[in-house]
């Protein structure tokens, strides 16, 4: 099952690299995920970053996920900058041999440190409720804390905490991934 979903993961990226902008790749021990990010003019409306994603981890467990996120600097000089956006997810469960899908909302936090080496802490965080969760799902939550710093003008490297989580029916609370992680994220 890993193999395909690789397979299936360098087929997309060997697809997707005429529209890609960028690649987010982030592990753990535990877990990987791969992101391909872009401009929202593939949906005919531009500003907004358009992502598509695969994630495993060690119990088998795999998951899709497809995102648009607007962000902006609000008015003034201020460090920080805002965005919301939905993310589509739909995960196996190996152990219950459950899927779940969500349509979550949410958005991102990002105070950047003013720095010769441009440095941000960043808060992203999606949830589903029961209404927009599906299949053996009752709830989605995906929440990330990271510290990042830009190491060359394409080229972003960062460390940091994600919880994954659904509310599976008749098993209760699953966590996906619940750890520190470490990733690059490259822009071309």
């Amino acid at each position: 099952m890993r193999l395909s979903i690789i397979a299936g993961t360098v087929l997309l990226a060997a697809s997707s690299a005429a529209m890609a902008n960028g690649l987010d790749f982030q592990l753990s021990n535990k877990t990987a995920q791969l992101t391909f990010l872009t401009d929202s003019g593939l949906l005919g409306y531009s500003g907004a970053q358009l992502s598509f994603g695969g994630f495993t981890n060690s119990n088998n467990d795999y998951m899709g996920e497809v995102g648009l996120l607007v962000q902006g600097i609000p008015a003034g000089r201020s460090p920080l900058t805002f965005g919301l956006g939905v993310n589509a997810y739909a995960a196996h469960i190996h152990q219950w041999q459950d899927n779940v899908q969500a349509l979550a909302i949410g958005g991102l936090a990002k105070y950047t440190i003013p720095n010769r080496m441009p440095m941000a802490v960043v808060l992203d965080a999606h949830y589903a409720p029961e209404i927009t969760t599906f299949s053996s799902g009752k709830s989605f939550t995906d929440v990330g804390l990271n510290y990042q710093i830009e190491v060359t003008p394409g080229a972003t490297a960062y460390a940091g905490y994600r919880l994954l989580q659904t509310n599976v029916k008749n098993h209760g609370e699953y966590n996906l991934d619940d750890g520190f992680h470490v990733g690059i994220r490259l822009a071309f």
